[in-house]
């Protein structure tokens, strides 16, 4: 009888261990399937992935073995829920959330200043500050120079933040299963949309072809790419099909040399602009006013390619991207034909203008940098 105890007992252990052995392989199956990876870009967080996948900072923290949020670079690959889930149609709607900013403070460089020693300070990379300054890597730290630098991140933003720089582009995003034959042409032709932007969303390389069964995000056009088709009206103002803010925003037609300064539907003004020569073209895109100063001396070309210049006084600076701005330039008067090394031109009287008007607001004549107590004005370039 004691034998018969025993044996019943083994069985009943060997019983519990089977179905303790079923559940963790159940759940490390449902983990699999409710996970994938996530490679940190340049400017974001881990509490602004957080937001992206619908999450939290705790989760993250322990889906990657991680002890300090601050502490991820550029580039490193994260363990994260599942984002884009469905069906597998061909067109599935994705609601991608914006990316929320990563709080910042300001940082006045001091003499004897490198970017890779305030990146150590301020626990980041020099590539990320470069990003969040959208300044020249290479150029050199000024004694005084005003910097943006990552803030302390301590808990998870809210699901429900409205940020002043997230701009919703018109249209749906889908989720596309490739099928046999399909390239990344005939997907972007079918959905009406970019390659590029398809190409950098799902981080795909060149020459790598697609995968039959792959599922890939489609995105739709930005508004500089949905603006590049709109045809010129007769009073000489661009038929936009959509309109992508009631607040104050700027559009910059390259393809015509114009600047249109908006108030939701209503144009306000309009002036004839002298954008970058073909060896320095500007950039296109959606951009947001990060910089303003009232004047400043601008340098830059090479010596040695004979194309260098250094222009004091230059009036009315706004910085839209990197060092790409909206100025005034009193050095020549060939508005209305690309003449400058990326920047977009105007006349001084004209960036006045527009500096005065355009948010956010400046007093003094100091450097002004952004942040989110003022939106800053939409800037929009298109071909």
């Amino acid at each position: 009888m004691h034998r018969n105890r025993l044996l019943l007992q083994l069985k009943t252990t060997v019983v519990l261990l089977a179905l303790v052995g079923l559940f963790f392989v159940t759940a490390q199956g449902a983990l699999a399937q409710s996970t994938g990876t996530h490679r940190v870009s340049a400017g974001e967080t881990l509490a602004t992935i957080a937001l992206r996948y619908q999450t939290d900072l705790p989760t993250l923290l322990q889906l990657n073995t991680l002890a300090n949020p601050s502490l991820i670079r550029v580039g490193q690959m994260l363990i994260v829920p599942t984002a884009i889930a469905g069906s597998g149609r061909a067109r599935e709607f994705v609601p991608l959330l914006p990316q929320t900013p990563q709080p910042t403070r300001l940082y006045v460089a001091r003499a004897g200043d490198t970017l890779a020693q305030i990146a150590t300070r301020f626990h980041t990379t020099p590539a990320h500050l470069v990003e969040l300054n959208r300044r020249a890597p290479t150029a050199r730290l000024q004694a005084g120079e005003p910097l943006r630098v990552p803030a302390a991140v301590t808990s998870s933003p809210p699901a429900n933040t409205t940020l002043h720089n997230s701009l919703p582009v018109p249209g749906q995003y889908y989720v596309h299963v490739v099928q046999e034959d399909e390239t990344l042409a005939t997907i972007a032709d079918r959905y009406a949309t970019s390659q590029r932007r398809t190409r950098e969303l799902n981080r795909l390389a060149d020459d790598r072809p697609l995968r039959p069964g792959q599922r890939l995000v489609v995105p739709p056009l930005s508004y500089a790419e949905l603006y590049a088709t709109a045809a010129m009206g007769e009073n000489g103002v661009p038929e936009y099909p959509a309109i992508p803010t009631p607040e104050k925003w700027i559009s910059v037609d390259l393809d015509h040399q114009r600047l249109y300064a908006w108030q939701g539907n209503r144009l306000l003004k309009r002036f004839a602009i002298s954008s970058g020569k073909s060896a320095t073209p500007t950039v296109t895109g959606v951009f947001r006013i990060w910089a303003k100063i009232a004047a400043q001396t601008m340098q830059g070309g090479s010596r040695a390619a004979g194309d260098y210049y250094s222009l004091p006084n230059v009036q009315w600076v706004q910085y839209f991207y990197r060092d790409y701005a909206l100025h005034g330039a009193y050095w020549h008067n060939r508005f209305g034909i690309p003449t400058s090394h990326g920047c977009i031109n105007l006349r001084n009287s004209d960036a006045q203008w527009l500096y005065e008007w355009a948010s956010p607001s400046v007093l003094g004549t100091g450097w002004h940098l952004t942040d989110s107590t003022e939106p800053a004005t939409l800037v929009i370039v298109h071909r």
